[in-house]
C-alpha cells in the first residue's frame, strides 16, 4: 500500500511499546492513540480520521487468552471514548476490521489455543445520533452483535465511508454501501 501522505493528509503514528511479546502490555498504545485522536478532533482540523487499535490483533496472537481479554476491556474503554469525542463533535464514527482473532481464541471442540487469524464475520458498527436504534440490516440491535445475521462484506465498507462523505464510488470498486 501507499505510505506516503496526500496532500491535505497527516499521518500520526504511535509506536507500539517495546516488548519480548505483546501478552506482557496488552493495552500496548491503546490510551496514547486515544488521547491523540481526541486532541486532534477538538481542532476541527479533521473531516476523517482513521484509527487502528492493534490490541485485538496483536495480543491475540500471543494465545494468552487473560492477556487477549484485557487487550479487549482497554479497547472497549477506548472505543468508548472515541465514539463519545466524535458524536460530541457531531460526528460519526464506523467501527470494523478486516479479520478476526480474539473471538476465536480457544477452540470450543479441542480446548486448544489458536493464534491465528479467523474467518468469522467481523461487525461494521457505524454510529451517529441520526442513526441510533437502526440497523442497516433492519434487524433490532441488541447488545449481542453476534446474534445478528451477517450483512454485507469487506468489501462494502469503503463505498459506505463514500457514501456517507457524499462521495461517488469508483467505477471500479466491487462493493457495495451498506447504507
Amino acid at each position: 500500500g501507499r505510505e506516503q501522505a496526500y496532500e491535505g493528509e497527516d499521518h500520526v503514528l504511535i509506536p507500539s511499546p517495546v516488548v519480548p511479546s505483546y501478552d506482557q502490555k496488552p493495552e500496548m498504545s491503546a490510551r496514547a492513540v486515544t488521547d491523540r485522536f481526541l486532541q486532534e478532533i477538538r481542532t476541527g482540523k479533521y473531516d476523517f480520521c482513521v484509527i487502528n487499535f492493534a490490541n485485538a490483533d496483536m495480543v491475540g496472537h500471543t494465545g494468552n487468552l487473560s492477556a487477549t481479554v484485557r487487550a479487549i476491556n482497554v479497547l472497549d474503554e477506548c472505543i468508548g471514548e472515541v465514539v463519545a469525542g466524535t458524536l460530541e463533535y457531531g460526528g460519526l464514527v464506523i467501527i470494523t476490521a478486516d479479520h478476526g482473532n480474539a473471538e476465536n481464541l480457544v477452540n470450543l471442540q479441542t480446548g486448544s489455543i489458536n493464534k491465528e487469524h479467523s474467518n468469522n464475520p467481523v461487525p461494521c458498527i457505524i454510529v451517529a445520533r441520526e442513526l441510533e436504534n437502526k440497523a442497516g440490516s433492519g434487524q433490532l440491535v441488541t447488545d449481542d452483535l453476534s446474534k445478528l445475521t451477517p450483512a454485507g462484506v469487506l468489501a462494502d465498507v469503503a463505498p459506505t465511508m463514500l457514501k456517507i462523505m457524499g462521495l461517488n464510488k469508483p467505477a471500479d470498486m466491487s462493493g457495495q454501501s451498506l447504507l
